[in-house]
């Protein structure tokens, strides 16, 4: 039986086209941060870091030719990034776990969600949908070798898929770390939906 092929031109595109669908759920999050005035807790912040890691890892593929080290990068990016979703999850699931003194009590507590639901699924848990997702398209996507094999000739169209990704990361990651130090400056973050500005600690 032949094995199925997935030429090295068709895994960048595909790569461009995860790299393109993680950055528009960054600018999703943006969107929603400054029309509903909800700052990003320190554990969300965490997850768009890994979504910037599984992103940059799409970009190396596009640009540098797929590689398994390059979607390496994505899994654990990806691995870190459900994991700490699934954590902020079980947080606000879990009746018997007070997030003001950090650990589990013999009442019920309450917890309520951080920030306004999504249809009907609050960002963190999204975050654990994205991340499962991710994780799946990069584990179908290693099972395919053809893509690994080397090009002769890069297409000048390439050059351009490359840059245009370069330059949407590199957007997306400035914009990132400007808003985390505005709101956590070089200390912990506020958690409580105020801006520290400029107030290094």
């Amino acid at each position: 039986m032949k094995e199925p092929i997935l030429t090295p031109e068709a895994a960048r595109v595909l790569n461009f086209v995860g790299l393109l669908c993680l950055i528009g759920v960054l600018v999703g999050a943006y969107i929603y941060q400054f029309s509903y005035r909800e700052l990003p807790c320190t554990l969300c912040l965490l997850q768009r870091l890994a979504m910037l890691g599984v992103a940059f890892g799409a970009a190396l593929n596009l640009t540098f030719g797929p590689q398994p080290r390059y979607y390496g990068l994505c899994l654990v990016s990806a691995v870190f990034g459900i994991g700490v979703a699934v954590r902020q999850t079980l947080l606000h699931i879990n009746p018997y776990f007070d997030t003001d003194i950090g650990q589990p009590t013999l009442e019920v507590t309450t917890n309520p969600p951080f920030g306004s639901p999504v249809f009907g699924l609050d960002l963190y848990v999204w975050g654990v949908v994205v991340f499962a997702v991710a994780i799946l398209a990069i584990g179908v996507a290693l099972m395919f070798r053809g893509q690994f094999e080397p090009v002769e000739e890069e297409p000048e169209w390439f050059e351009r898929l490359a840059a245009i990704a370069a330059i949407l990361l590199f957007a997306m990651a400035s914009v990132e770390t400007i808003s985390a130090l505005l709101e956590c400056g070089f200390g912990d973050c506020p958690n409580d939906g105020s801006w520290n500005w400029w107030a290094f600690h």
